[in-house]
Order: structure tokens, then sequence, then C-alpha cells
């Protein structure tokens, strides 16, 4: 018997909403009744909790004792990661969380053990945003500017940031959307993976055997 749930999109381009739909609906099929999909665009600067479908979703869940939410993936939750974990730990308190791509926790049949799933990832994200603070440089004196700016590129990620980039590749999520939540370039993301070479992907075009590797990637520029 299908279980009641419904679905939270957050688009960006035009055209999004049909394909999310769809996939959505596809996710759902032998699992799910979608009895709702509520619908933001263009909101990924704004904090989840002050989006219109957001918070409309939130308000039917809690009318109608809905405990399953469907989202399209996380980065869909918020541009900024702080925000997107945010959202996430809010709506794992009281419902079942399901992504359509890239979803990682597993246990789909089991909603009390995907909480748990969830709860040990978000316990994890922030350890390590707390030692990426700990771990951050401190700048001297002489290595600033007289306007008090430091001299030279500043790195693109700490540390700590790396870390839960090659977390979050291992579990699947693709460079493209690495690329978002992050807010860094193709070729960031290839030195990070340089040590990494079977999370970095595959050029379009080239011959992999079946079963071998991970999924072909797009080129990174």
């Amino acid at each position: 018997m299908k279980k009641d749930a419904v679905a939270y999109l957050n688009t960006r381009k035009k055209g999004d909403f049909a394909a999310y739909k769809s996939e959505v609906e596809n996710y759902c099929k032998y699992r799910f009744q979608i009895a709702e999909i509520f619908h933001d665009h263009r909101a990924n600067a704004t904090p989840p909790e002050k989006r219109k479908g957001f918070s409309e979703m939130l308000d039917y869940c809690a009318a109608n004792n809905c405990p399953d939410i469907i989202i399209h993936d996380l980065f869909g939750l918020a541009r900024d990661m702080d925000a997107g974990l945010a959202a996430l730990k809010t709506l794992n308190d009281q419902y079942t969380v399901y992504c359509v791509n890239n979803d990682f926790f597993g246990s789909r049949d089991d909603g009390q053990l995907r909480r748990e799933a969830v709860d040990n990832f978000l316990a994890y994200m922030d350890q390590y945003r707390e030692n990426a603070r700990k771990a951050a440089p401190q700048v001297s004196q002489r290595a600033k500017k007289e306007d008090g700016r430091p001299i030279g590129r500043p790195r693109a990620l700490n540390d700590g940031q790396i870390e839960a980039l090659v977390t979050i590749r291992q579990g699947g999520t693709s460079i493209s959307q690495i690329c978002r939540m992050f807010d860094v370039s193709r070729s960031t993301v290839s030195k990070i993976l340089a040590d990494y070479p079977e999370l970095k992907g595959e050029w379009k075009g080239a011959r992999q055997e079946p079963g071998e590797g991970m999924p072909a990637e797009e080129p990174i520029e």
C-alpha cells in the first residue's frame, strides 16, 4: 500500500518544474501517493523557512499529519550549506525526508532508521564545521597588505570543507552539484579530487566497461 507524502521542489530555471515533477512521480510510482506538490522558484538564496512554498508545505504536513516529504535533491534546500543543513535538521526532527537524486542515506523502507541516518550525517557535518573553524589558519601581520587584506590568493576551501566535499562525492553527488554546494569552480574540484582518482568521473566520450568505476561525469573544465 502506498504511503501519503508531499513533495517540495525548488527550481532555478524555466522548465525545471516539469522535469522535477516527472522525476518525483517516477520515484514515487510504487511507494508513495503524492498528496500535494509545493514549489518555490529561484529561491536558493532565500533561507527555506522564509520561502512561501516551503512554509506552506510545513503548514500542510502539520495540519494533515503527513510524515513523509520528497525533495528533488539536498542542494534544492538552499544554496548556502549551513542554511540547507539547518533546514534538513528541522525537517528530520518531525518528518522522514526522501531525496529523488543522490540519496546516500539508505533505509528507504524504514523511516526511523532513515531519520537516524540523517541525524548521523548532520552530527558529522557539525563536527567537521567545528574542526574547520578551529583549524582555520591565522594570518600573520607580515602576511597582510597595508589595507589589512591577506597577501596572495586565499584557498577556495579549508581542510574541513575539503573533507566534506570528498565525503559527499563518495555518496554519489555529481561534480556539478558539488560546485554549486561549495560555490567553487570545476577546476577547483578537479584539483581536490586529484588524490581520489576513483571519484573524478570520466570525460564525455571516454569508453568505460559496464560496472567499472563511477558513472560518467560531464567534462571538467
